[in-house]
């Protein structure tokens, strides 16, 4: 049976598919591009200006940052080279591990540098290619998919993205759930290897494998999804360790209906929101230092896909409350500014209902938001767990802001036209140590009609 930890990643990283930030006004101080819409990049304007700001990804001469370009191997590799800095791996190899060079990349190309400076032989899968004499290749022009980088970056970082906790049941699970990425299960060996053989991939080592439709099998032994493990294949355990692992950090993600979007394209929005993902991911881990002495004093991340269910409820990232931090900016002094650092789980068949819990003596105030796109009301809750410390929330409805006292709620609100709403929690008694928990529940529900009352 799939365990209780992969059942809270797996859920982690589905909501993560439709998470969406709201863009604050010092995201934005430093740079600014004509065709951000700050709706429709929603979950991805607080990278885009925070990347743009470090120079690890620019715009055009003409004012433009074009999100929906895709990137090449070799723009990917200049990205990973400018925010992690100080991550050299062939620079600083020996032996078996050096590679010399490139066929297809010469010392003019304009990513010689970090292409030479950063991918050694410890790079195991869908990164290389091999000339027809033999030579070694890396095909800096190759417009990335979502698949293949997926692939690559099993081996960035000391495959530190790899989630080691997740047993191979778990990884054939997660794998198993994508609709869009095939997995097949073998009751025996030597059928196993007789498929493992039967495409080439145990002949291509480092080289991108790619079939028909660009998507290898993911080969397990077991009966199904719910009962399997890893075979001898290197590359499925690698391309299916990758997907999972991608997936319970929310790095990359499938959509709330479980599709990867193997084949598509990564573009230039997709790629800095995943950087960022990363950078968040090993500060949180204490391994950034490893690789980068940069600091983004304002990282945040949204998913790179497009909003599933309508509502731009701020998904949760897969820690509960306050996902990997980071501010949409603003002063959270300032119940006029929108300030965005936790992050909600959502629920209902459409994913319009949101909770977030927080214990918000130990944590800090609750500060998040609501993007309502074509939603029409906003039905709020907030519930303490010590029912006599009471925790009152400033509602702002674009740059409007009221306070509204907890007895006040349940309330419903209409935001028709609204861009964002944001919310703030404040305590009443700040000096009260509160000894039975503190945790005050947040609940939030979209609505196209108007809702009945909803009883306290």
């Amino acid at each position: 049976m799939i365990n209780k930890y992969v059942k809270k990643m797996k859920s982690a990283a589905w909501l993560l598919a439709i998470a969406l930030i709201v863009p604050g006004p010092s995201a934005k101080a430093q740079v600014s591009f004509s065709d951000i819409d700050m709706q429709q990049k929603a979950w991805a304007v607080s990278s885009i200006y925070v990347m743009a700001e470090k120079q690890v990804l620019t715009g055009y001469t003409d004012g433009t940052f074009r999100p929906d370009k895709t990137i090449t191997k070799a723009e990917w590799t200049q990205m990973i080279y400018k925010l992690f800095n100080t991550y050299r791996p062939n620079l600083t190899a020996t032996g078996q591990q050096k590679i010399n060079g490139f066929a297809d990349v010469t010392t003019q190309h304009w990513a010689y540098q970090p292409i030479s400076e950063i991918f050694n032989y410890s790079f195991q899968w869908g990164v290389y290619g091999v000339a027809s004499d033999g030579q070694l290749t890396f095909q800096p022009d190759t417009e990335l998919s979502r698949l293949e980088l997926s692939n690559m970056l099993y081996s960035f970082f000391d495959t530190r993205l790899i989630d080691r906790r997740l047993s191979s049941n778990d990884v054939c699970s997660v794998t198993a759930s994508l609709r869009d990425v095939p997995v097949k299960f073998f009751k025996n060996k030597d059928d196993y290897d007789a498929a493992a053989k039967a495409d080439g991939r145990l002949d291509n080592a480092n080289v991108q494998i790619t079939t028909s439709n660009g998507v290898l099998p993911s080969l397990f032994m077991g009966t199904d999804a719910v009962d399997c493990s890893f075979g001898t294949d290197g590359f499925s355990n690698a391309q299916s360790s990758s997907l999972a692992s991608l997936q319970a950090s929310g790095i990359m993600t499938a959509t709330a209906d479980g599709y990867f979007r193997p084949l598509d394209k990564v573009t230039r929005a997709e790629a800095v929101t995943i950087l960022n993902r990363i950078y968040n991911f090993l500060k949180k881990n204490y391994w950034l230092p490893d690789y980068s002495s940069i600091s983004l004093e304002q990282a945040n991340t949204g998913d790179q896909g497009n909003s599933a269910g309508g509502g731009g409820l701020t998904g949760s990232i897969g820690n509960g409350s306050g996902g990997y931090g980071g501010t949409t900016g603003g002063s959270g002094s300032n119940p006029t500014t929108v300030k965005v650092r936790d992050y909600f789980k959502l629920q209902g068949p459409n994913n319009d209902i949101g909770t977030l819990a927080k214990n918000v003596k130990k944590d800090g105030e609750i500060e998040t938001a609501v993007i309502p796109l074509d939603y029409k009301y906003l039905t709020i809750n907030l519930v303490s767990q010590d029912k006599t410390e009471m925790v009152d929330l400033s509602v702002n409805i674009d740059g409007k802001a009221n306070l509204y006292k907890q007895e006040s709620f349940p309330l419903t609100l209409e935001i028709s036209g609204a861009q964002s709403v944001g919310l703030r929690t404040q305590q009443r008694n700040t000096s009260i140590i509160n000894k039975k928990g503190g945790t005050i529940t947040l609940t939030v529900k979209l609505d196209k009609q108007k809702p009945l009352p909803v009883d306290p």
